[in-house]
């Protein structure tokens, strides 16, 4: 009631996995028509400057409609729904922080694809994403997360978790953060400080960009909270982490973990293609890697949240996160076996001679 709908709810339904915030499909009737709605409660513990991210929220979503409206192309951007207060978002009694976007008809998303010209497809349009807001006018977005992807404080803080072993959980995760410990190269290798800043998604899994259900092509990329100033090849390896992967983040069964080099190279294709010309050397010559550095980040992050008792990330049953590290850890294997394939891939497909050595 404190949307301006343009009709009555009929229907409230739980919608997608995310493993933050709490969102909700609407159903609505204006008399005429049956429209749909997407209703989220932004997690404030998650995000604590809730009102700024959603003034991020509003620019970029505004900028991507002008940008799409100009350009006459198929795709879409997510359109928030005004508050009858006249503002972005609801503030209910509890402290809160609620909006509503217009349902997007017509796409639909993959936790894993189903062939290579979806993650081509999906790769194209995250880089017409960071295409579209390399010109977002005023002052820069705010960082709706602090060093998100601060690989070096999140090792740091994995460090202090491991050290305090807050819930008990230590003795059950040697194997891991021993695994951890031996791939500390991999920490600075991507520093936000050494490349470009530009403004990013920041959360590229594959089921935040909708494809469209007729022609396939990217239609829209959604989940825009973590939408701010930072690294392109963060967008770009945390990608390849979920598509190029042969299962879900929390499979249980390892034997099906596996990197698809096939995969990668229609991620690479497809980013290049859409956002290569605006891409500096130094970038491209790290493509190849990112996977690897974004990949052992989560894991990182999966194994943190286990020791501190499950904190940050959503769980559906006991031991979730311990899942997702093993999967994390058990596909940057997988990932290493393949990295002189990954470079070369990516020197092919670019127009840099990208070869490149990691310590």
């Amino acid at each position: 009631d404190q949307f301006c709908l343009g009709g009555s709810v009929k229907n409230v339904e739980l919608h997608g996995n995310g493993n933050v915030n709490d969102t909700y499909l609407l159903h609505c009737d204006n008399g005429k028509l049956l429209n749909r709605f997407t209703l989220q409660r932004i997690n404030h513990e998650v995000f604590k400057k809730p009102e700024e991210l959603m003034e991020n929220f509003l620019r970029v979503t505004s900028h991507l409609s002008a940008k799409i409206s100009q350009k006459r192309t198929g795709k879409k951007s997510l359109i928030l729904i005004k508050a009858k207060d006249g503002n972005s978002f609801h503030k209910d009694y509890k402290g809160n922080y609620w909006r509503v976007t217009k349902f997007v008809d017509g796409g639909r998303s993959f936790e894993i694809p189903d062939n290579s010209n979806q993650a081509y497809e999906a790769a194209k349009a995250f880089g017409e994403f960071q295409v579209f807001l390399s010109d977002l006018p005023g002052k820069p977005l705010i960082e709706t997360i602090s060093n998100f992807h601060n690989t070096r404080m999140r090792f740091d803080h994995f460090k202090e978790v491991v050290e305090k072993n807050p819930t008990g959980r230590l003795l059950e995760v040697e194997d891991l953060v021993e695994f951890a410990f031996d791939h500390e190269n991999l920490v600075d290798l991507i520093k936000v400080s050494d490349f470009p800043k530009r403004v990013v998604h920041n959360d590229t899994k594959l089921n935040n960009v909708l494809l469209n259900k007729t022609s396939g092509e990217g239609m829209c990329v959604v989940d825009l909270d973590t939408v701010m100033p930072g690294c392109s090849l963060h967008d770009f390896g945390d990608l390849v982490r979920t598509a190029a992967c042969s299962c879900l983040e929390d499979e249980k069964d390892l034997g099906k973990v596996a990197f698809s080099p096939e995969i990668f190279e229609a991620i690479v294709k497809g980013y290049l293609e859409a956002a290569g010309f605006m891409l500096e050397e130094n970038e491209i010559k790290h493509l190849a890697i990112a996977p690897q550095v974004i990949t052992y980040e989560l894991g990182l992050r999966f194994l943190s949240d286990f020791l501190e008792g499950d904190r940050y990330f959503k769980i559906k049953r006991p031991r979730h996160n311990l899942d997702r590290v093993r999967v994390q850890f058990k596909l940057l294997l997988s990932m290493e076996e393949c990295i002189e394939q990954s470079e070369e891939t990516v020197r092919k497909l670019s127009r840099f001679n990208t070869h490149y050595k990691y310590s």
